[in-house]
């Protein structure tokens, strides 16, 4: 059974362009069978939750959340339902420390995006996992992920982290059962027992469609356009990531199946 384990929201995440009814609905289409919420520096109130699940009983749905860490890391954390127990700003060990003595479980989001370097807490201070794949971890980023899970002996996972409709079932995982509620959700990432998937035809054809904007898109940071102005005018194939990335000389497109050097690699998102 699939599940995405980290999706954003128009209602809660300034960033998010779908609603979550577009994102159940089309998580339901797709075949996923679970998503988790993880707003930014935001746990869904219940009773939202409860009647988003009601009005979408097809896809199972659970709240996590993405913390954003005083040093700017990015840590998924799943199992916690208290809102008050994390908030942005917080040094990344007191992140870890707190979810981990409630019962949750700590996911190192999209390592490498904006830096070369992986935070240092992570060799005094293990996480649960470390995020290999998503539309946020592009080639540049993606063989360091994995070495950095592989040197700390700790699950790789993958998923959408997806903020429109489009990026649902690009990269997930799948389980055998899923989890009952949220505090199951944290025993099944610590378990590390999912398998990572990767819809490689969809990914290669938008790696297509981003190769034929990179040189308009050169070619407005030639004419002196802020990343912001360029995004605004090109497709939802490019964002902030990809336009910082090319100012870098990095290698800018989403690493498909052919790219992944990890066991347990399943099907492509069913019809």
């Amino acid at each position: 059974m699939r599940i995405d384990l980290h999706v954003h929201t128009s209602r809660y995440s300034t960033c998010g362009r779908s609603t979550p009814e577009e994102m159940l609905a089309r998580a339901a289409e797709l075949g996923i069978r679970a998503l988790v919420f993880t707003e930014h520096n935001l746990i869904w109130p219940e009773d939202e939750q409860a009647a988003l699940q009601a009005a979408y009983p097809a896809v199972r749905l659970y709240r996590g959340i993405e913390v954003t860490s005083a040093k700017g890391d990015d840590f998924l954390v799943y199992g916690i339902t208290d809102h008050t127990l994390l908030a942005s700003g917080m040094e990344d060990a007191e992140i870890i420390t707190r979810a981990h003595a409630h019962g949750g479980a700590v996911v190192l989001a999209h390592p490498y995006r904006y830096s070369p370097e992986a935070p240092e807490v992570l060799d005094r201070l293990p996480v649960d996992g470390i995020e290999v794949l998503s539309t946020n971890i592009y080639n540049y980023a993606h063989l360091p992920a994995v070495a950095l899970a592989h040197r700390l002996h700790l699950p790789a996972t993958a998923a959408s982290d997806g903020h429109h409709v489009s990026m649902l079932g690009l990269y997930a995982m799948d389980t055998d059962v899923l989890p009952a509620d949220e505090r199951e959700l944290a025993e099944l990432v610590r378990a590390g027992e999912m398998r990572v998937c990767v819809d490689e035809a969809r990914i290669t054809a938008e790696n297509r469609a981003l190769s034929a904007e990179i040189p308009e898109i050169l070619n407005l940071m030639q004419r002196g356009l802020s990343d912001g102005e360029i995004r605004e005018r090109l497709s939802i194939y490019v964002n902030l990531t990809v336009i910082q990335g090319l100012r870098a000389g990095k290698n800018v497109l989403r690493p498909t199946r052919a790219a992944l050097p990890l066991p347990q690699v399943c099907a492509r998102t069913p019809a």
